[in-house]
């Protein structure tokens, strides 16, 4: 998924729509997970604490600020940072209003629900977000596009909605073991064949559409119909959904960096031309395998950097034991249906996550995590959400120092956040 949209970046296909338009699905697939994989860990761990907003706020923006600063760029022109991080926010908010009813199920949909058509009114009213950001201007000295952030955002107004939707259904098919019902292979049959029909509809339609801008209008209102299509056929199957392969798996986990340093390296200006670090146009082939190579590996690293100065920020001195992502194979997998018992375990164990490190290791006396009982695949960074670790509750308020460092994570980012403050202010557009 992620190759396809560099590979889309790379040879300029925005302005073919019969590619413009799946790639906006992928985008929306992102989303998509980010509203399954939150969801879940909020339903499944009920951890709000501070820590973990720190954690995900700084894995997905460090870079990205970093980037901002050092090539004088604009912050939301790195779209998807901006984009994950206000939803995540928005999740958080949905989740948190109420906490404690959150397994009254008629509750938690109209809480989504609620959110849903605040979320819709304040972007659709765009006078609204005129006013924050010139509050953001002239406090801040932020300047960002109104009409531009808010193309963003309703180009896939609803998707995260529906994969918080779709977090609560696979709870509760597990809740109530409905995998186990009389009816459950007609329906999985059912489900699988209205998914194909689905699909091959979705082609038919985003390539009989004039233009990328006409498509656009429709994209909000049918872009979780080929995501949940996918989904569906990914699980049709334990072959389907215990396949994966390691080089996807790799590029995966360092997804968020390759799409926020293809716009200064594997590119260049901005995303409006192509790095050549061979000149000449005879060389554009090796040049296109030489730039590949260094970007991957860049991002790699660039991945490994950024989680360390996470831990860093957010006083984590040990690694967390954060269960892996698994494919069960029930041991009467030949008995089984085509969307058998382990249909709803497969995605929840697909969810999304962020590579987060828990503030402290297990103490003595208390559990180890169980250990997966089947074999393991890699995972990608936006793997690791819904089974983030719980980071175990520390007595008191600790504001300006951590436990075992010499300033605690609000202080770290209290000082982070004014030295932005400082530097858009005295900074020369």
């Amino acid at each position: 998924m992620q190759l396809a949209i560099l590979i889309y970046h790379y040879f300029g296909a925005s302005k073919i729509s019969g590619i413009y338009n799946p790639i906006r699905v992928l985008v929306a697939s992102y989303l998509f997970m980010t509203g399954y994989g939150h969801t879940t860990y909020y339903l499944k761990k009920a951890d709000f604490g501070f820590l973990r907003i720190a954690q995900v706020m700084v894995r997905l923006n460090l870079l990205t600020l970093l980037l901002a600063y050092t090539m004088n760029t604009d912050y939301i022109s790195y779209y998807f940072s901006p984009l994950v991080s206000m939803w995540f926010l928005i999740i958080y908010g949905t989740m948190f209003v109420g906490a404690r009813f959150n397994d009254r199920t008629p509750f938690l949909l109209g809480k989504i629900i609620i959110s849903a058509i605040l979320v819709t009114v304040f972007m659709r009213e765009e006078w609204l977000l005129e006013i924050l950001f010139k509050l953001l201007a002239r406090i801040c000295g932020i300047h960002w596009s109104a009409r531009e952030w808010t193309f963003r955002v309703t180009l896939d107004l609803w998707i995260v909605y529906i994969g918080m939707l779709a977090a609560i259904g696979v709870i509760k098919i597990r809740e109530y073991r409905l995998t186990e019902h009389a009816q459950w292979q007609l329906a999985s049959r059912v489900a699988i064949g209205a998914s194909a029909l689905c699909l091959v509809w979705f082609f038919a339609f985003e390539l009989l559409q004039e233009s990328k801008f006409t498509y656009n209008h429709w994209h909000p209102y049918i872009s979780f119909i080929p995501v949940l299509a996918f989904i569906v056929l990914r699980n049709a199957s334990v072959i389907l959904r215990s396949a994966s392969s390691s080089a996807f798996a790799f590029i995966g986990r360092c997804s968020l960096e390759t799409f926020i340093i293809q716009y200064h390296f594997w590119l260049a200006g901005d995303t409006r031309g192509v790095l050549l670090v061979l000149p000449g146009t005879q060389w554009r082939p090796i040049n296109y395998i030489f730039t590949t190579i260094m970007f991957i590996y860049l991002s790699d690293q660039m991945a490994h950097a950024t989680t360390a100065i996470t831990s860093w920020i957010c006083g984590s001195t040990a690694k967390a034991s954060l269960p892996l992502p698994t494919t069960v194979t029930p041991a009467n997998a030949a008995g089984t249906s085509r969307l058998g018992p382990d249909f709803a375990r497969s995605n929840e164990d697909a969810s999304v996550a962020i590579p987060l490190i828990s503030p402290k290791g297990n103490t003595p006396g208390e559990p180890l995590p169980p250990e997966p009982d089947t074999p393991v695949r890699s995972r990608r960074w936006v793997d690791r959400l819904a089974e983030g670790s719980s980071p175990t509750r520390t007595p008191g308020f600790r504001m300006w120092s951590g436990e075992n460092e010499g300033y605690g994570v609000k202080t770290k980012l209290i000082v982070g956040v004014a030295a932005m403050w400082a530097t858009n202010l005295l900074w020369q557009y």
